[in-house]
């Protein structure tokens, strides 16, 4: 029987996909490797630890819910279209499971974590701010719709984390965030 080695690619997927749903304590390696079909020694291949593991997987989320999304938004013609591409891809992806949540709850306990959380959280309130600055909003309107609009995007993906949402749906919304803070 051919010895069957997973990738590091599939490895950090379902990383993500464990740690989503239960956080750190999830990121257990002989469980991966059976639903990845392999023997953990795959793993060892690509990481020295589960530390080092953890850390991609966080940089893995990070590119993907924060670097991807101002890069492909950055690509729209105008200000308008950069923030509704932003609002679009806050908005239409649900079902992600506790990702957040779980960083949150392991940046308690380890610092680095803590400050990969603030970064990105600055970095995600500063790109928007910075497209409301560009917009012409006043700096210190930028600032609090900015905020305000980060903020109000977490309380919305706890409250429909584990639902699906159509696209009319939020479109729906972002036409009702548009109409309140965009045109006010």
């Amino acid at each position: 029987m051919p010895k069957i080695v997973a990738s590091e690619e599939q490895w950090i997927e379902i990383g993500l996909q464990c740690f989503a749903q239960g956080g750190a304590e999830a990121l257990v390696i002989e469980k991966m490797a059976a639903s990845l079909g392999c023997s953990k020694s795959s793993f060892y291949w690509y990481f020295k630890n589960r530390d080092t593991f953890q850390k991609r997987i966080v940089d893995k989320w990070r590119e993907r819910t924060t670097d991807q999304v101002i890069v492909s938004s950055s690509e729209e013609s105008s200000v308008d279209e950069q923030i509704l591409s932003v609002l679009r891809q806050m908005f239409a992806d649900t079902n992600r499971g506790e990702f957040l949540f779980y960083l949150r709850k392991l940046s308690l306990k380890e610092p680095a974590y803590c400050s990969v959380l603030n970064e990105v959280e600055q970095l995600r309130i500063e790109y928007a701010k910075g497209l409301f600055l560009r917009k012409g909003f006043p700096e210190e309107r930028a600032t609090h719709v900015s905020w305000m609009l980060y903020h109000y995007y977490l309380g919305w993906y706890e409250r429909h984390k584990h639902e699906s949402i159509s696209e009319q749906e939020v479109e729906h919304h972002i036409q009702m965030l548009w109409s309140k803070w965009m045109n006010s």
